[in-house]
């Protein structure tokens, strides 16, 4: 995900915080029973899988574990040699399924690791850097890439499957979407060639496409019944997930660099307008607009009850009431904050910042719990698979954290 030359084109500009009228609270039944069936599945421990780059479809950055510093430093895999000078050598978020481990970076490899200790269990090699996270597809992991294909490969051998050629480079993360009427699986993925394409992730043929007015630089969130995004052409788009069929167009004034979220029929986004918004995905209206700083937003939304939280490039994590888009809090690091934020079990909030750290604050005020000392700038987000905790650098190494001991067993 890193930044281009359509970021240099975009002009800033100047908006003004809004609200909308009053209206009425919704439910978050749906987030409660994530964290319902996240406990269920793992039968009151944590499951130590995160199958999804932002914890779920709708990308919503949130995970059931019981954040309980201080993490411990597990085990360190440089996937390449990197300079400091070098700049973003490892922008892609960790997926986790089975005990391994999926990850590319900017050298053009794709990484099977072991979740245990780090070891490398397959490499795949493309013709250009990957920077969006991957996605697992059935006995499939899928990721985009630079060189303008789409990969698909086994996930236990690491043989490719299939690929799927684009006409420009592929920055965006993958998603994947199942239909519940026939449990197939379908690739949601967005190009530089200015289209998201859904692909039969058994085969990689194309099922639909959706043309929009500039790149896709961020992944397409997937929630009640939708596929929305956002893109260089400052427009949120809404399709239809099955059919690819747009169904509005909401526009939001910037360019839009990372991922959306979805909950209860509401679509987050952070922007290069310098600001956070609300619309509701019923009929594009806005909800609030959140900002008052002249400094853009890159890091995508968290969604917790009645928390919105992301980072900005004020150097600040914000949370914000989720249905006023009043600020609550900010804790200020000491460089920009590009890194998406993972909120767990509802009460720890985990990111990386370019200053070299990875944080961890309190949900409810915002106030600092732990902190580590990576040394180079991070501007992954944070897999939390079980009390797994792992996030890449701009040295190009991922890092790998274990969840701190449950106070009965320090006894």
């Amino acid at each position: 995900m890193n930044e281009n030359h359509a970021q240099r084109r975009f002009t800033r500009r100047t908006l003004v915080m809004t609200a909308s009228a009053p209206h009425k609270k919704r439910p978050f039944s749906a987030i409660a029973a994530l964290f319902l069936a996240h406990a269920a599945l793992a039968g009151g421990a944590e499951l130590a899988e995160w199958p999804h780059s932002r914890g779920d479809a709708a990308m919503k950055g949130l995970s059931a574990t019981d954040i309980r510093p201080p993490l411990t430093l597990a085990w360190q895999f440089e996937t390449m040699k990197a300079k400091r000078s070098d700049g973003e050598m490892l922008v892609s978020t960790a997926i986790v399924r089975q005990g391994k481990v999926y990850v590319g970076c900017k050298s053009g490899n794709f990484y099977c690791l072991n979740l245990d200790d780090g070891k490398k269990i397959w490499e795949a090699e493309a013709k250009g850097a990957f920077d969006g996270a991957a996605a697992f597809a059935g006995e499939l992991v899928v990721a985009g890439c630079q060189d303008g294909f789409i990969y698909a490969w086994n996930a236990v051998t690491g043989k490719e499957v299939w690929k799927f050629e684009t006409d420009a480079e592929v920055h965006a993360s993958a998603n994947v979407w199942t239909d519940p009427a026939t449990k197939k699986d379908h690739v949601v993925i967005g190009s530089y060639d200015y289209n998201v394409y859904c692909l039969d992730a058994l085969t990689g043929t194309k099922e639909w496409a959706a043309e929009t007015g500039y790149y896709i630089n961020g992944g397409a969130a997937i929630g009640s019944g939708k596929v929305v995004f956002g893109g260089c052409d400052s427009v949120l788009h809404v399709h239809d997930v099955l059919t690819g069929k747009e169904e509005k167009v909401i526009e939001v004034g910037a360019y839009i660099g990372n991922n959306v979220a979805i909950a209860d029929d509401v679509v987050y986004v952070s922007h290069y307008g310098n600001r956070v918004g609300a619309y509701s995905l019923a009929d594009g209206m806005r909800v609030w607009e959140y900002g008052e700083r002249e400094f853009e937003f890159y890091s995508a939304p968290a969604i917790f009850e009645k928390f919105v939280v992301v980072g900005g490039r004020d150097k600040r994590m914000h949370g914000i009431d989720r249905i006023t888009g009043k600020g609550l809090w900010e804790y200020k690091t000491r460089d920009q904050i590009d890194s998406s934020p993972v909120i767990c079990a509802g009460k720890t909030v985990l990111f990386g910042s370019d200053d070299g750290y990875l944080y961890a604050l309190n949900l409810a005020d915002g106030k600092e719990v732990w902190n580590y000392e990576i040394g180079a700038p991070v501007k992954a987000s944070p897999a939390v698979a079980g009390d797994w905790i792992l996030i890449g650098a701009d040295d190009g190494v991922l890092y790998a954290f274990k969840n701190g001991q449950l106070k009965s067993e320090t006894k």
